[in-house]
């Protein structure tokens, strides 16, 4: 876990949802990822923004410090490497969805359930899991 994830992703990032997308914008951009805007979501569990990666449509939503799912129009190595690197683990599976959107997913508890939900079901593509 690096320090830019721990505002948004280890506790709460609170209950304004403009401000959310904020810190979770500032923190991304102060770790490097400049290319990155987002915008307000949901404010409580799971918290959603959503925005744009290099001109490509993106989404985050996650449940503090349990997980965190990435969906992109397209397949983006550099974001999720990025988010790696922020969460302190790879991703724990990758699929397709019925929108034809790349999703990563990060489990931070067990996650037997969501691969038997993904795995078993013909509307998601391609799903991997790694670890």
């Amino acid at each position: 876990m690096t320090v830019f994830a721990k505002a948004w992703f280890f506790q709460s990032p609170g209950t304004d949802r403009h401000k959310i997308a904020e810190i979770v914008r500032q923190s991304l951009w102060a770790s490097g990822l400049y290319s990155i805007w987002l915008d307000a979501g949901t404010a409580e569990p799971p918290f959603k923004v959503h925005g744009y990666h290099n001109d490509k449509q993106l989404e985050l939503e996650w449940k503090p410090a349990v997980w965190l799912r990435l969906r992109t129009e397209h397949s983006d190595d550099a974001l999720s490497n990025h988010l790696s690197w922020l969460l302190g683990r790879t991703p724990s599976l990758r699929f397709t969805d019925q929108t034809g959107w790349t999703v990563w997913e990060w489990y931070f508890q067990d996650i037997s359930d969501r691969w038997r939900e993904i795995s078993g079901n013909p509307i998601y593509q391609n799903p991997r899991r790694f670890d």
